[in-house]
């Protein structure tokens, strides 16, 4: 029986870091001790968060819009946002509210409700354990009256359904027999009359604002976008409820597929931000941020440094959340065989090179993949070229290279990069892909 002489554990000690700085989980509306991914890491976008904050603050009810593209960090944006909210009496939750196909207008409001019960619960929990001091000093503290009490015990059996025992004897038992039985939501063509009466409950008095997040749009296209575009116009009038404040959040493009379809809706929505990818300095300070907050003891190496952090950033284009599975899958694997030393680019670029690749073939045919590697070796990741210089660097005749090239364009391989004269120049789309490729 042998002893192997790798070591198992934590990949991160070694550099002096308690957990992976490289998460790609979004940031938590939390910044205590108990937040593992705590909402003070975000870094940049503060005009846009002024921008929010002003207008949920200073309004009775409002809606907004939040798109960009799928990575940039738009669920990490809001937590951050909800953070800094919590701060002026506005009260939020952390799972969003999901849109789903073929959801209709009494099943969005009572998800919705569902969210209102859970601050409700919080706000509840909180004062019983003391925990919840009023942040408005100059107002009594608060007790739920009879009534109110009431309407919430209702309305969680109106959209949750609620539990009942029933008991019995039985001849071949030595005691009672308890059975738990569901008893269902029951049924109900509008729920509108109860999210308004759930905000005003949740306003005490309207010195309070609740701030509702609708996420999930990121895969409605085409049927199920319109679907969705109808819902919101149904479900139009609550979200002019007063204390309400929604976000609609979504990859880019929601705005026009689904929140402009009917001008009813659009009217109503004035403030859309898109959110665009960090620029090389805002990522160099988030790595700077996780370190800082993940560091273990006084010894500390950085896993990868800043500046060959920002160089394998920039051929992401902005795709955070890519960027960061690849440093987070090449310290993992260098730390195998050379725990607690750094990576350069290239270091990472020849660790997840195979990994990679085999995602990549799994796409697109081996020998296409392998006529692009030829046509960019030795090139630079960002480089650009002509179904000529496949010609020439893959040797294939200009039939052949012209059909590899409108495959690769198909899968989304490539892209078509710009047009000089009748030249045709093209680059690889996506930085996975260059890595894929060992490009550097």
């Amino acid at each position: 029986m042998t002893t192997s002489s790798i070591t198992i554990g934590s990949p991160w000690a070694p550099y002096g870091l308690r957990d992976d700085p490289y998460f790609q989980q979004a940031l938590q509306p939390r910044t205590g001790d108990e937040a593992a991914r705590p909402a003070s890491l975000h870094v940049g976008r503060l005009e846009e968060r002024a921008l929010l904050a002003n207008q949920i603050v200073g309004a009775t009810s409002s809606r907004a819009i939040i798109q960009g593209e799928a990575g940039v960090g738009k669920t990490s944006f809001v937590s951050w946002l909800k953070t800094a909210l919590t701060e002026h009496d506005v009260l939020t939750h952390e799972a969003p509210v999901r849109v789903q196909a073929g959801m209709g207008a009494r099943e969005f409001i009572g998800e919705v409700l569902k969210v209102l019960l859970q601050i409700r619960a919080t706000q509840v929990a909180a004062r019983a354990a003391g925990e919840l001091p009023d942040s408005r000093a100059r107002l009594p503290a608060r007790t739920e009256s009879a009534e109110e009490a009431a309407f919430w015990v209702r309305l969680n059996r109106l959209v949750d359904g609620e539990d009942s025992i029933a008991g019995g004897a039985t001849l071949a038992a030595f005691g009672m027999q308890q059975e738990r039985i569901r008893i269902p939501a029951e049924l109900q063509a509008s729920l509108f009359t109860e999210l308004e009466q759930a905000l005003a409950y949740l306003a005490e008095g309207g010195t309070r604002r609740i701030l509702i997040h609708v996420n999930n749009m990121e895969g409605l296209q085409g049927p199920e976008a319109r679907a969705a575009a109808d819902l919101m116009q149904q479900v139009r009038d609550a979200f002019l409820f007063d204390h309400g404040h929604w976000l609609f959040v979504g990859t880019t493009g929601i705005e026009q597929d689904i929140f402009r379809v009917h001008p009813q809706v659009g009217g109503i929505i004035p403030l859309s931000i898109t959110l665009d990818p960090l620029t090389p300095s805002e990522v160099r300070a988030l790595l700077e941020k996780r370190y800082t907050h993940l560091r273990n003891g006084f010894r500390f190496t950085p896993p990868v440094a800043a500046a060959d952090a920002e160089a394998l950033y920039a051929r992401y284009r902005g795709h955070l959340r890519d960027f960061l599975r690849l440093l987070s899958g090449a310290v993992q694997r260098h730390a195998v065989t050379a725990p607690g030393t750094s990576l350069n680019a290239e270091d990472v670029v020849r660790t997840m090179a195979a990994t990679y690749a085999a995602g990549l073939t799994s796409r697109i045919p081996r020998d296409d993949a392998q006529a692009l590697a030829a046509t960019l070796a030795g090139y630079p990741y960002d480089s650009e070229f002509r179904v000529t210089d496949i010609e020439q660097r893959a040797k294939a005749t200009q039939a052949l290279a012209s059909r590899l090239v409108n495959r690769l364009l198909d899968r989304g391989i490539i892209h078509e990069s710009r047009r000089q004269g009748r030249s045709v120049y093209y680059r690889v789309s996506h930085g996975d892909d260059t890595v894929a490729l060992g490009l550097l």
